[in-house]
């Protein structure tokens, strides 16, 4: 009988074991770490993406910008792209183009575009292209995002106290336009995101006072301040907030993730918006708020190739801190959007001192390929930067 008791508390003590063992190798470490709390913000922009084998990044230091490589080592920075840039605001958007990045810092009262260059081997040069305006003194700016469409024309696009601003450049971002004000009824705590569609560029944003989300294109080759009508893509149930992320799939559908201020326990907190090519518009409903666990920050990324998917995280809020970063694949034929949800980034925060929340996803604009990692990063408010490879997941 002592044998056999014996043998019993050894089992429940190598299967508790197992357990803490286990959860103590899925917490993770930051990748690396920067003097800028929660660098990876903002919401609608995307700081990553790939070129000749890494993945590279942009992210703010409190000197200006820095460009961080992932190589077979992890994580290093090119120490130089911060001198050269230093004194410029460093959460930026970017836009990577044929070994040639171009990307927008962000200011309250400024935009600042500026061009990384490869120069030879993994060298790269910096060059503040120009400092941008909004349209009036005290029009405040929340984020800004930036795009280039087919006919070559860089667009930027951002909030401005109440106004949808855009500007454009006409050779390559050298020089840009005057703000064109594509709205002028917003609210100030409401945004805005630019995005490449076929044929054309539009902008989404959002309306909390006429609890509505709404977009605007710009066909290619009109004149830059000839913009369509607007559309309202939904409007009521509160069904706005100022959480915007878009992906452009291979095939021209435009997924864009979003935030409603429902904020009613097991009702959804996200809508899904689809914009097929041909310009229709879907809204799926998902992601239920939970008493103790609170889903906030959507994000959206597409996968191209044979086997093409679309993917959507967010943080999860647990007991109002902490938190943790999940994924799930996008289902629209499922009455809960997202399936295969998985828990892709749990930090380990027994060196976190007070309230702390690892947050503000970003991935790359473009689709993943998928013969490479399908990176995207995290961070907390002490500037600690957390990784996941989503193909771990789901290729």
């Amino acid at each position: 009988m002592k044998s056999i008791l014996a043998l019993c508390i050894f089992l429940i003590l190598f299967s508790c074991q197992n357990k803490i063992d286990h959860e103590s190798h899925n917490l993770m470490k930051p990748v690396f770490q920067l003097d800028y709390a929660n660098p990876t913000k903002d919401k609608p922009q995307s700081k990553l993406w790939y070129s000749d084998g890494s993945y590279w990044a942009i992210l703010p230091k409190s000197d200006g910008p820095s460009l961080w490589q992932r190589d077979d080592h992890g994580w290093i920075e090119h120490e130089n792209v911060n001198k050269t840039l230093s004194g410029i605001p460093g959460r930026a958007d970017v836009w990577a183009e044929d070994g040639e990045i171009t990307a927008v810092g962000v200011d309250k009262d400024s935009l600042v575009v500026f061009r990384l260059i490869r120069d030879s081997g993994i060298k790269w040069k910096a060059k503040i292209l120009q400092t941008l305006y909004p349209p009036a003194l005290g029009d405040e700016i929340e984020t800004a995002t930036i795009a280039l469409d087919d006919s070559g024309i860089y667009w930027v696009a951002s909030d401005a106290g109440n106004k949808v601003c855009v500007w454009s450049s006409e050779d390559s971002g050298l020089q840009w336009s005057e703000p064109i004000i594509i709205e002028e009824k917003m609210t100030k705590d409401d945004i805005c995101a630019i995005t490449k569609i076929p044929n054309g560029i539009g902008v989404i944003w959002s309306d909390q006072e006429e609890e509505a989300l709404y977009f605007k294109s710009h066909r290619d080759g009109q004149p830059v301040y000839e913009w369509d009508s607007t559309i309202t893509v939904q409007q009521g149930n509160n069904n706005a907030d100022d959480h915007i992320n878009t992906v452009l799939a291979a095939d021209g559908t435009l997924w864009v993730a979003t935030k409603s201020s429902v904020d009613s326990v097991g009702q959804p907190l996200f809508v899904l918006r689809v914009r097929r090519p041909n310009g229709q518009w879907y809204n799926f409903p998902y992601a239920n708020l939970e008493k103790d666990n609170h889903p906030s920050r959507p994000i959206i990324s597409a996968v191209e190739g044979d086997s093409p998917m679309i993917l959507s995280g967010h943080t999860i809020y647990s007991h109002g801190y902490s938190g943790s970063i999940e994924f799930g694949m996008v289902d629209t034929h499922s009455s809960q959007i997202l399936r295969e949800i998985a828990t892709v980034i749990t930090p380990d925060t027994s060196d976190w001192v007070g309230k702390n929340i690892i947050n503000d996803l970003t991935g790359a604009k473009r689709p993943y390929g998928q013969n490479q990692p399908w990176i995207v990063l995290a961070s907390d408010g002490q500037g600690r930067v957390y990784e996941a490879d989503l193909s771990r997941f789901f290729r």
